[in-house]
């Protein structure tokens, strides 16, 4: 046991205590060690605000209680002893707890039950939360909607009506151009009519004038 603990040192995967005053092995002594140990390697999520995932906050809020032996650290610790097997792993680990009084391997697990049960709890609430969001925005969408319909209508109602104005005033003007141009037309006709006749009944009088108009000169000569 006592070389597998070595060889973990000598790995760089684990740091053996040494024997101190009794407060050092006692729960508080651990948390504290904890304290000053690297924050938790997890998986950031960007969510579509920007603001990342802050699951420290959700074990919060979710009243999870802080641990001696917090699980993010045993998944580091497996994860630097991934190249071994499962069996030497598991060896490792019971070396560490054995090792270690301030601990034990209950620890950890219990810890990931309650962040496991905290995320279930947040994710539900996320879910509600995005199917409120869902509800309030359709209902708006559809209020949007009934407004736009509404108001278009009204905005397609007077151009119809416009339409309809339009239509009339070009019948009313083409009807009173026709009957402008019809009155024209009915009055050159009649003005041909006239100048023709004027034409011809002063052709007539000029003939007459020019006939008799020399007996006239020959009678007084």
């Amino acid at each position: 046991m006592k070389g597998m603990m070595n060889l973990l040192e000598r790995a760089g995967l684990i740091r053996q205590e040494t024997s101190g005053p009794p407060d050092s092995e006692s729960p508080a002594a651990g948390q504290a060690q904890d304290a000053a140990a690297p924050a938790p390697e997890v998986a950031i999520e960007v969510r579509a605000s920007g603001t990342p995932l802050n699951l420290g906050d959700i074990y919060t809020k979710e009243g999870v209680s802080p641990s001696v032996y917090p699980a993010e650290r045993l998944l580091r610790l497996l994860d630097g002893l991934s190249a071994m097997d499962e069996a030497i792993r598991r060896t490792a680990i019971n070396a560490m707890d054995a090792a270690d009084e301030s601990w034990t391997i209950a620890d950890p697990v219990a810890d990931a039950h309650a962040k496991v049960k905290a995320l279930a709890v947040h994710s539900q609430r996320l879910e509600l939360s995005l199917q409120q969001l869902e509800q309030e925005t359709q209902a708006r969408v559809d209020e949007v909607r009934a407004r736009t319909e509404q108001t278009v209508g009204g905005i397609r109602k007077q151009i119809a009506d416009l339409e309809a104005l339009a239509a009339r005033e070009l019948d009313r003007a083409e009807k009173e151009t026709a009957e402008y141009e019809g009155t024209l037309n009915s009055a050159k006709l009649q003005t041909s009519r006239e100048l023709d006749e004027i034409k011809k009944t002063s052709t007539q009088l000029q003939n007459l004038a020019n006939q008799f108009g020399a007996l006239i000169s020959t009678a007084q000569g």
